[in-house]
């Protein structure tokens, strides 16, 4: 096949959150992708195949300090002590591995919320409400599960915090009628159909601007005009 009329894809596990080592869930994910990378390969196709963790957060600051360690030393010996060889133990053929602590990372989430803020998508506001430490994420009240008085979240059933703080917002609102209109133009944009009818009611369904900074504690990425 000519590298003219080569098809090209980028395929990618999730960023796994990396508090802890990996396990068979882990490993079923990556190795799926691993499977089709090579089926791509083997048809002659480009594929870039990447993989990584996410290390950042406050459930690994929290998990490092259970473990009297910093947050840096931790998520670095959990990536050279459990994730990569597990993924060299099975074989995985990943042309990268992305840590969220790189300096290629931080750089460029920097440059990309940057970008954001000069064109008017990003502003500050105050934050007030339930947050699942679990999940590292804001819930809506109406999402909470309630046993006896307490508010817990309904994936892991603990009980959440709540939170009141300055945040920076990104204008999640701004894009729900542009996105409605590609995907009723474009139905091929986003595949399987199931998967494209989901995202529709989502954002048929009201849509938040989403917080995107934390105030409260400092391992996560710097904002960089703040």
């Amino acid at each position: 096949m000519s590298a003219a009329n080569e098809k090209s894809f980028y395929l990618t596990t999730p960023i796994y959150y990396v508090n802890d080592a990996p396990h068979i869930g882990h490993a079923y994910t990556t190795v799926a992708g691993d499977v089709l990378t090579r089926w791509h390969r083997q048809r002659g196709e480009s594929v870039w195949f990447l993989t990584g963790t996410d290390e950042h957060g406050q459930k690994v600051m929290r998990t490092a300090e259970q473990n009297k360690t910093s947050p840096q030393e931790w998520v670095d010996r959990l990536v050279e002590d459990a994730w990569k060889p597990v993924w060299r133990s099975l074989n995985i053929a990943n042309d990268d591995f992305i840590r969220t602590t790189e300096p290629r990372h931080t750089e460029r989430v920097q440059k990309f919320l940057q970008n954001l803020k000069d064109k008017g998508f990003i502003y500050s506001g105050k934050y007030q409400g339930p947050y699942c430490v679990g999940c590292e994420e804001f819930k809506l009240p109406g999402d909470l599960l309630e046993v006896n008085g307490e508010k817990l979240c309904p994936i892991h059933s603990k009980p959440i915090e709540l939170v009141d703080e300055n945040n920076w917002f990104f204008k999640l609102s701004a894009f729900v009628e542009p996105l409605l209109a590609h995907y009723k133009a474009n139905p091929d944009a986003c595949q399987p159909e199931s998967a494209r009818n989901e995202v529709i009611s989502f954002l048929e369904g009201g849509v938040s601007d989403l917080s995107i900074s934390r105030s409260t504690f400092d391992w996560g990425i710097p904002v960089p005009w703040d």
